[in-house]
């Protein structure tokens, strides 16, 4: 009778200490977190009417969702406030004031627009190597567009002295969904137990045309450009 007492009494402890096991196990397989991402952003144009003109500083923010459901891989996942932008120009016929002709111009746009970033992608991390992990991770984006304005400089019939106008809002002028890929590559510092720093480079690259306009000058093209861009991700998960 002692030994099926004993007997029991130490299957009862296997079986709790297999359930603390799993419950630990089950809890470290999500991890969350928070991360700041200053960043460049550009316009790559595919319309023959519009030109590239240079890249702008951007500054992102997002929280971070990673599920582990494999040995070293994550269903990675969350939301990003992403800031894109970058400069074009281009030649346009406008009205100004009383004008009611119309004066050629060159026009070169500084944009500023802000999405609300879904993304969805596979993070592959390596075994521990003292403190550091290393991760690469590949997915996709779903961008719906929250603000877009434009710094605007008109050089008007060949000027070389440009009438400016600044933080011009531009929502109807661009779309409000953008699908994007997203590569990333980093490293996570462990801190101790479950929370880590890290820091990655990403790069956004977009698939979908921002604008919804057309210039004034005959054949009437189209505004055709991806926007994309190149980031420093610092955060911390837990």
């Amino acid at each position: 009778m002692k030994k099926i007492l004993v007997l029991l009494v130490i299957i009862s402890m296997m079986m709790i200490n297999n359930d603390l096991y799993s419950q630990k196990k089950q809890r470290s397989n999500i991890q969350l977190g928070v991360k700041l991402s200053p960043g460049i952003s550009w316009l790559k144009v595919n319309s023959q009417s519009f030109n590239s003109d240079g890249n702008s500083l951007k500054f992102s923010w997002g929280l971070v969702s990673d599920f582990q459901f494999a040995e070293k891989y994550y269903f990675s996942t969350g939301f990003n406030v992403i800031s894109m932008g970058g400069k074009m120009k281009y030649n346009d016929f406008l009205k100004f004031g009383n004008d009611t002709i119309g004066s050629f111009c060159e026009i070169r746009k500084d944009f500023s627009i802000k999405y609300v970033e879904i993304p969805i992608s596979l993070k592959m991390k390596t075994r521990q190597f003292g403190d550091f992990t290393y991760f690469g991770q590949i997915g996709l984006g779903l961008g719906m567009r929250i603000s877009a304005y434009s710094d605007d400089d008109f050089y008007i019939n060949g000027s070389n002295t440009a009438l400016s106008t600044t933080d011009n809002k531009i929502e109807d002028q661009v779309n409000f969904l953008r699908l994007s890929m997203i590569l990333s590559a980093g490293v996570e510092y462990n801190l101790g137990g479950s929370t880590s720093l890290f820091g990655a480079f990403t790069f956004n690259n977009g698939f979908t045309n921002v604008f919804d306009y057309k210039n004034n000058i005959p054949p009437y093209q189209s505004a055709d450009a991806i926007n994309n861009s190149l980031e420093l991700s610092v955060g911390l998960i837990f």
